[in-house]
């Protein structure tokens, strides 16, 4: 019995804050401290002429909105030095891995886009959150490309209207500075 409850204590006090399941002020610090670094790795990307593969990869799909677990796939398979890089970045910051630093940017990414949307585009969430979809005889009219981006900011409007509002309270002290960081 002393050594499960001596497991038990050793196994809460190296559980990380960040595997929390909602958004922490510990959580977003972390995250915008990973953003200069990661930044630069993408650039070290792009230099070598590896950059277009991941930028297919972050645009929002059709179906979720998870351009930083897409994006770490993506490294994963087709950059794995990358995605080794990517690790040691984020777990020097207290992710457990790339794949949790990934989990928190695109909560990040969400709630901060549902903060910018209620207060610039409420029209939109509003919209998002009636249900309504887009008219299939409507998309048939468009271009491909445009049907495909018309999916695509559906997908993101709903992703963002599903944004608990405790996600949304966490991030509103960070917006300056997340507008900062998404400015670069």
């Amino acid at each position: 019995m002393r050594t499960l409850k001596y497991s038990l204590v050793l196994l809460w006090m190296l559980a990380s804050p960040l595997q929390a399941a909602g958004l922490s002020t510990t959580a977003i610090e972390a995250y915008l401290e990973t953003l200069p670094q990661v930044r630069a790795l993408a650039e070290q990307l792009e230099a070598k002429g590896q950059g277009d593969f991941l930028k297919r990869e972050i645009m929002p799909g059709t179906e979720h909105f998870d351009p930083h677990q897409r994006g770490v796939r993506a490294l994963e398979q087709q950059a794995p030095d990358a995605h080794a890089e990517l690790g040691r970045i984020v777990t020097a910051s207290g992710f457990t891995s790339a794949g949790n630093w990934a989990q928190t940017g695109d909560r990040v990414v969400l709630a901060y886009g549902a903060v910018k949307v209620e207060a610039e585009s409420p029209e939109i969430l509003a919209l998002a959150q009636s249900g309504a979809s887009l008219d299939p005889a409507m998309l048939q009219m468009l271009s491909p490309e445009m049907r495909v981006q018309m999916q695509q900011a559906m997908t993101m409007a709903k992703a963002i209207a599903q944004v608990p509002a405790a996600d949304k309270q966490m991030i509103r002290p960070y917006i300056a500075r997340l507008d900062q960081a998404f400015e670069q």
